[in-house]
């Protein structure tokens, strides 16, 4: 199990770097950073969503029991339901606490923008999907 939790956030940290460069024209905290800065931002965000996918993944496996969460569709709502609730809730308390800003670009659903509440329940079953096949 440890092994299959470290191909998954190594995985989830890859493609969640490129997610992070992709949509962070949408902030206006990236378009305003020097380059050092960004780069900070955009590594410490992807290291962060690699554990959150991880820990999601792992409170999977200790509800059912089963470490492919591809098994049956219960496994892939709830993974699906808890990211999406896991990524709303921070998102609110990002912006609150000004850890990032939207720019005008920024498409918005229930008040917080939606690539980012999209993209640990895409990334994380993308990321589940690749450690558990290849």
């Amino acid at each position: 199990m440890i092994v299959l939790l470290v191909k998954i956030f190594v995985i989830a940290f890859f493609i969640n770097l490129l997610y992070e460069v992709l949509h962070s024209v949408l902030y206006k905290t990236c378009l305003e950073s020097n380059l050092q800065k960004y780069i900070r931002l955009i590594l410490k965000a992807a290291i962060f969503d690699g554990f959150v996918i991880t820990i999601i993944y792992y409170i999977e496996y200790i509800i059912f029991k089963n470490q492919n969460l591809f098994y049956s569709s219960s496994q892939i709502i709830t993974f699906s339901l808890i990211s999406l609730f896991f990524a709303y809730i921070w998102e609110i308390y990002s912006l609150k606490k000004k850890k990032w800003e939207y720019s005008n670009k920024m498409p918005l659903i229930l008040g917080v923008g939606i690539t980012p509440f999209l993209q640990l329940c895409m990334t994380g079953i993308l990321s589940i999907y690749l450690s558990l096949n290849f």
